[in-house]
Formats: C-alpha cells, structure tokens, sequence
C-alpha cells in the first residue's frame, strides 16, 4: 500500500480541507462514484465527499475511482454511510476484461512490456498498479486489456495482463527516448468469480523480455 499511496501522490490533485476538525481516520481505497460527490468504497462503506466544488469538473460522477480521504462523522440513521472530503485521488483506467476467439484477435492485444507493479482484488474488481514504457511527448494511443483465458484449469481464474503500444514500439535503436510511466487499472472480475468458496487467480503480464506470474485466493 505504500507504493499505491505515492502514485496518488504523483497523479491526484490535491485539495483543501479545514485542518482544525478533527477526523475519525484517513483512508485510500478504490471504489465507484454513485453520484456527485458520493462514492461506495470496496469496503461497502458510502462516502459523501462535502468538498467536491473544491476539486473542479474533472472529478467523476460516474465510473471507478481512487481516492485518499478523511472521514468526520458517520452520517447519523445511516448504516454505512459517512461524512468526508476528499483529499487527493486518481482515475484508473476501467474496462471489461476480454476473451478472445481467434488468432488475430489475440494478437491484436498486443505483446508490448507492461508490469503488475501491485495489485489487490475488492468488490468484485482487480485492482492495479501498472508500469509501462511510454515515448516522451508521443501522443500515441496505448491499448491495456486484462484478457481471461479460458479452459485451461478449472479451479483457476487465468488471465493475462495485455499492452499493445501501436506506433511506440521500444527497440534497442530508440529506448532512450522511453521512460516507465505508472498507473492505475481496475478490471470488474466479479462474474468470473463462484457464487460462494474462492477460486485461485492466476495474473501473468511480460516485462523485461521475461514473462511474471503471481497467483492468489480470491473470493467474490
């Protein structure tokens, strides 16, 4: 969680709030705008942000989010639901995973290096941070998909962290001119995942001419 919480601090914007109330705890966690200003965490928890005129038109109404913030009160007659201002946050890239049926739409996903820098799965999502090497002002469109392959165990949820860098492909000739630029990825896993136990997630990306595996036990 160290490593997330940096990148928030390199990404996000940082936004006021009354240093002088006092506050129940600080958090960072993913999790999906309901509305202006209202975010269900994957911790079930609601937040009700009181300071989003403060963070201007880019902050989302909609669709996933990352966000540091410090809760001040559980709003009262509410279950899970509290008072907070948002801190910093970022947008993570979120789509649905991908399986493919041929060839080529495998291979239009693309082999460029990506790394699983980090990662969590909450709320039914894979959560994570991402590195890949990006040309220096190219405005290029970079293609990033979690693709699920199916088959090849039962007990395990196989899936593939894909890049297809298009036009900025690294070569020996021009990787000088590419640096390593992190960010963040949120995959909605849930219907991949048993209705009750847990399932073995397997996470394989290639990095350094090399291809990594991590596994973990996840549930729904």
């Amino acid at each position: 969680m160290k490593r997330f919480l940096y990148i928030i601090l390199c990404l996000a914007v940082l936004a006021g709030c009354d240093k002088s109330e006092p506050i129940i705890y600080r958090g960072t966690m993913f999790g999906t705008m309901q509305s202006t200003g209202v975010m269900l965490g994957d911790d079930g928890g609601t937040y009700h942000f009181r300071n989003v005129s403060e963070l201007g038109t880019s902050f989302p109404s909609s669709g996933r989010i990352v966000v540091m913030f410090d809760v001040y009160s559980k709003l009262e007659d509410k279950e899970r639901e509290y008072d907070a201002a948002v801190l910093q946050y970022a947008i993570p890239l979120s789509k649905d995973p991908v399986t493919c049926n041929t060839d080529e739409e495998d291979a239009a996903l693309g082999d460029d290096p990506i790394e699983m820098s980090n990662g969590t799965c909450s709320a039914g999502y894979l959560n994570l941070l991402c590195t890949a090497l990006i040309r220096e002002a190219s405005s290029v469109t970079h293609l990033v998909n979690l693709q699920i392959v199916p088959g090849e165990n039962p007990d395990t949820l196989h899936t593939v962290l894909r890049h297809n860098a298009g036009d900025d492909k690294v070569t020996d000739d021009n990787m000088e001119f590419f640096s390593e630029q992190q960010f963040y990825a949120s995959f909605p896993i849930g219907d991949y995942l048993p209705e009750e136990g847990t399932i073995v997630l397997e996470v394989k990306w290639f990095w350094q001419d090399d291809w990594h595996t991590v596994w973990a036990t996840v549930a729904k």
